[in-house]
């Protein structure tokens, strides 16, 4: 498969912001709200140049709102049955954002990329003798911006 310039540009322009995150997050196991802002506005604003009509926006921006808000809901869900958080706000709030920048219909794409690099980061933890039981927190931010660029390279774009 040979990547256009046009996909290579394009899934490189949030490039700044995902190593920011994925810093920030797996440092501290926080992404910074104005982080996901940006991302979100960058998502919103490079949608808007490529097809400059007033209800790309207000898609672009409802796709992100039902991607958050259906990640906050398993969020929720998780926490009541668990008793415990199972991803962070930030991670959410994320996952909203990037939408932006591939639709919902890249959603899945990522959050499956996301998911397999983490469990072959665990897998290796594990490999290299680290005790990985329930208490074992992984920060996903780094995960969710490879899967933002996985899913950008593969030419989920809204």
């Amino acid at each position: 498969m040979i990547l256009d310039p046009g996909s290579l540009t394009l899934a490189a322009l949030p490039l700044p912001i995902t190593l920011a995150v994925s810093v920030i997050d797996g440092r501290r196991r926080i992404i910074p709200d104005p982080l996901n802002l940006l991302l979100l506005a960058s998502g919103l604003a490079v949608a808007t140049l490529r097809e400059p009509d007033p209800a790309t926006l207000a898609a672009c921006l409802a796709q992100a709102a039902m991607a958050f808000g259906l990640l906050w809901a398993l969020r929720a869900l998780y926490t009541r049955l668990r008793g415990r958080t199972g991803l962070g706000l930030g991670d959410v709030k994320f996952v909203g954002a990037a939408t932006a920048w591939i639709g919902l219909t890249g959603l899945p794409f990522l959050i499956l990329i996301a998911s397999t690099t983490a469990l072959a980061a665990l897998a290796l933890a594990a490999l290299a003798g680290r005790q990985i039981t329930r208490e074992f927190r992984l920060p996903f931010g780094p995960f969710l911006a490879v899967g933002l660029h996985a899913a950008l390279l593969a030419g989920h774009i809204p």
